[in-house]
């Protein structure tokens, strides 16, 4: 988490202490445009929709999918003279995954999460974001064999979690996105409505 928010402030801090002639003027995708990091005005921020493929890791290799409700909770962020703002999400994942050890010992399963993340936006230029989040949740796993050969052993439990992502805005409804996190890779589209 604190390496996390090091380099989340990082890069505000390099972003904000740019040269102004460094950065491309007049440029309406640049930090310094309607839209962009310097913008400091009021935004209007929508919910989203978001579904993610996710390829999962810690107990093995596998594959999944993923959704997330976003739910804009502070249009206009915490820093004042910066476009940032915060979400909520709030969705599931399910994923399939496993581990083959050889000599007949491996194990397959079925993963489940539901989180609640806060999510730490910032708006770099009209069309690309970046942030940050924590999420807290309970997570199922389903096995079906493990390595002590207990066929159908299962279990649960809270999780926390903390990644790092990105949005490129396509039309203003459509957005691209990718997420790294303690728990898997994701990447997927994202609906505003």
């Amino acid at each position: 988490m604190k390496r996390l928010m090091g380099c989340l402030v990082a890069v505000v801090f390099l972003a904000v202490l740019m040269p102004e002639q460094a950065r491309a003027q007049g440029d309406s995708n640049s930090m310094s445009s309607p839209g962009g990091l310097k913008d400091a005005g009021t935004h209007e921020r929508s919910p989203m929709l978001s579904f993610f493929g996710l390829l999962p890791w810690g107990y093995g290799t596998g594959i999944g999918v993923a959704g997330r409700y976003t739910l804009p909770i502070l249009k206009d962020g915490f820093i004042p003279p910066l476009n940032d703002s915060v979400e909520l999400e709030f969705g599931g994942d399910v994923w399939f995954g496993g581990q083959n050890f050889g000599l007949g010992r491996d194990y397959s399963y079925v993963g489940l999460a539901i989180p609640v993340e806060g999510r730490w936006t910032f708006h770099f230029t009209p069309k690309f974001s970046a942030y940050g989040k924590a999420s807290v949740g309970w997570y199922f796993n389903f096995w079906s064999n493990n390595v002590d050969d207990i066929a159908g052993a299962s279990y649960g439990g809270f999780y926390a979690n903390v990644g790092a992502g990105v949005l490129y805005d396509i039309n203003g409804t459509i957005a691209l996105r990718g997420e790294v996190g303690a728990t898997g890779l994701k990447a997927g589209v994202g609906f505003s409505f």
